[in-house]
């Protein structure tokens, strides 16, 4: 009953814009999929998470790169971190741990700071610790 005589008097008063008072620490990561049966060649860049299980054929700049069982890479990487459970050919660097699963299979230089080779995962070319 008293709040009527201040909504009147409020109506006129301009509230300021709301600003953000603090960065949200829990940035959400987004995820790119190449789908099973999808073939795509040229190069690729995403922020987030890069999830292939067709084939691709170029260069690949991402945060994370997962290669599933039935996924086949030929190309150019740059990453955080790589799980390999598919087929990769080519040149890779990740910044950060590289896994091989037990169905993963890996020609080519690779460059990696945390390594780890599941039994039954295949390496076939130079590997060297990233400095």
């Amino acid at each position: 009953m008293w709040q009527k005589g201040n909504e009147k008097r409020n109506k006129h008063i301009t509230k300021p814009a709301k600003r953000k008072l603090y960065k949200n620490p829990i940035k959400p990561v987004e995820t790119t999929v190449i789908s099973a049966g999808s073939k795509l060649e040229g190069r690729i860049e995403a922020e987030g998470n890069l999830i292939i299980d067709g084939s691709v054929k170029g260069t690949i700049k991402c945060g994370s790169l997962e290669i599933m069982e039935d996924g086949n890479v030929d190309a150019s990487v740059e990453a955080e971190a790589v799980n390999v459970a598919g087929n990769f050919e080519g040149e890779m660097v990740c910044r950060g741990r590289l896994t091989f699963f037990r169905t993963g299979k890996v020609k080519g230089d690779i460059s990696y700071r945390t390594l780890s080779i599941e039994p039954g995962g295949l390496v076939d070319g130079n590997v060297s610790k990233f400095k």
